[in-house]
């Protein structure tokens, strides 16, 4: 996956249709949260052993995994637009963990 060219496709699409005067920090931080609940949703009143057969489900999967790819579009939106760079990030995240978790007990 190619980070630089997904955000370069999701800016085109964004330019074209007018809408980065509404893409400001607070707006993406609000519609991540929410597109995030929709996401939730599917998964709210079903069993743990529901939710892990719920994305075998081709309709299921379908509807969610737009909405994870529509979340991930809007974290993505907002670390760009915040300045972060999105690999970096997790790359720094990753290694934060692993050193404060090191030899941590199961």
């Amino acid at each position: 996956m190619d980070l630089k060219q997904i955000l370069q496709q999701y800016n085109d699409l964004c330019e074209d249709n007018d809408w980065q005067v509404f893409h400001t920090p607070k707006n993406l931080a609000s519609a991540l949260t929410v597109s995030a609940a929709k996401v939730l949703q599917h998964y709210q009143w079903i069993t743990e052993e529901e939710s892990i057969s719920l994305g075998r489900i081709p309709k299921s999967r379908e509807t969610i995994e737009n909405e994870i790819a529509e979340t991930f579009f809007y974290l993505m939106a907002l670390a760009n637009r915040t300045g972060i760079d999105l690999e970096q990030a997790i790359v720094n995240k990753a290694e934060r963990d692993a050193r404060d978790h090191q030899g941590a007990p199961d």
